[in-house]
């Protein structure tokens, strides 16, 4: 049963990236059916607890805002939320069907997947000529993406995909310092997570995300930081007195010639969206009511507001933004505790350069308005959790292992 769990999660994971719709709902079953079974068996919810009360403020705000606006359409929202609800609770609660080299290995097939079939979409004059449910089903049909030449895999919009390759060269760039332990004995796994770090960062430059080239960058320090303090601080001072030196950031950053028209362009887009959150503050307008409320002040068929604590505020309304800042800061304070109590001595993984994506590509976009990859971001932040509280259990002083390891050196010290 246990092994049926883990195989189940794993083909959901992959079908997220070959055919989207189908993993969503995959997912979203898996979570609802667990929630269900929750219920009847009367455990408890944690309602206090951030991550759960966050779920549950923005299936209160979804429902609150289809009852407000009679729209049928909104109903799939609430339907959405309980699933995330129910995936985040699967993970914490089933050990068996959490395992994180897997879940590292299926980014990096679905990382290499979008990779793969972007390449097609660079051809000059590709566009997508087939029928648009066989677009839907594939995620090969573009979605809100005005220019040519952008890489989008199977994922519908470009920054979507440079936001699943950023996770899957992260699962890749742990695997190499994973390697780097024991490099004779694992020196087979080290020049393969090497070789396909490749072609996955230069598909991330190539979706013309700036913000993905930008948080490429900064695991690419984190990496280097991490292999030789030393070494990386010569290279990046040399890449930064060569970069301005040569003027070749143009070269380097995608679509340079208009940062500053669209940096211009997110100014306006939330500046629309503050007026778009002032229409329904205490619900929001949902997700699928965005695109129809911003048009009623600029006609441009904005989707989101380019901006992940906007987006919040817009579409779940004050409860839903204000229960995710409570969530941000205790994020950020497990973060900092989980450092200081027991990450000093352990090579970083998976979590150490797949977390700092969320927040960082929500600065400038908003890529979990997609549950593709709203759903990894769950799996990710549910089994940081886990894994976490599982480190902070065994360092606990009320530990049966560690009260063992301090008697048996007690035992010795007197001996």
């Amino acid at each position: 049963m246990h092994k049926q769990r883990t195989i189940a999660l794993e083909w959901a994971i992959l079908f997220l990236f070959i055919l989207p719709p189908l993993g969503i709902v995959w997912l979203i079953g898996i979570g609802i059916c667990h929630g269900v079974n929750r219920m009847l068996r009367k455990q408890a919810f944690y309602l206090l607890h951030p991550p759960t009360f966050f779920f549950l403020a923005t299936l209160l705000a979804s429902i609150g805002a289809c009852l407000r606006t009679g729209q049928i359409v909104y109903a799939c929202i609430p339907v959405m939320v309980a699933g995330y609800l129910g995936m985040y609770l699967y993970i914490k609660d089933n050990r068996s069907a959490w395992r994180l080299k897997y879940f590292s290995r299926m980014l990096i097939i679905g990382g290499l997947y979008i990779t793969i079939v972007g390449q097609f979409q660079l051809q000059e004059g590709y566009t997508y000529g087939g029928d648009w449910r066989l677009g839907m089903l594939t995620g090969l049909m573009p979605m809100g993406l005005e220019e040519t030449g952008r890489l989008f895999g199977s994922t519908y919009n470009p920054n979507f995909a440079a936001f699943l390759l950023l996770l899957s060269l992260a699962s890749l760039i742990a695997g190499i310092l994973q390697a780097t332990e024991n490099f004779k004995k694992n020196k087979a796994s080290f020049v393969l997570h090497t070789v396909l770090a490749l072609p996955i960062g230069i598909a991330i430059i190539q979706t013309g995300s700036r913000t993905g080239v930008a948080v490429m960058a900064v695991l690419l320090i984190l990496f280097a930081w991490k292999m030789s303090r030393w070494v990386s601080t010569i290279l990046l001072a040399f890449c930064c007195i060569f970069l301005s030196y040569t003027g070749s950031l143009s070269n380097v950053i995608p679509r340079f010639e208009s940062m500053s028209q669209s940096f211009e362009t997110r100014q306006l887009i939330w500046k629309y969206s503050m007026q778009v959150w002032h229409t329904s503050p205490i619900f929001g307008v949902t997700p699928l009511g965005f695109q129809e409320t911003y048009a009623l002040f600029e006609k441009t068929g904005i989707a989101h507001a380019h901006n992940l604590l906007l987006s919040l505020f817009c579409e779940y309304g004050v409860l839903g933004g204000t229960a995710f800042l409570f969530l941000i800061v205790w994020y950020v304070h497990k973060a900092i505790k989980t450092l200081m109590l027991s990450q000093q001595h352990k090579k970083p993984g998976l979590f150490f350069f797949s977390l700092p994506i969320l927040p960082l590509t929500g600065i400038l976009d908003h890529p979990l308005v997609s549950p593709q990859t709203a759903l990894l971001a769950i799996i990710l932040l549910a089994g940081w959790e886990r894994e976490t509280d599982g480190e902070a259990r065994l360092n606990s002083p009320a530990s049966p292992v560690r009260r063992t390891n301090i008697a048996h050196i007690e035992h010795r010290l007197k001996a």
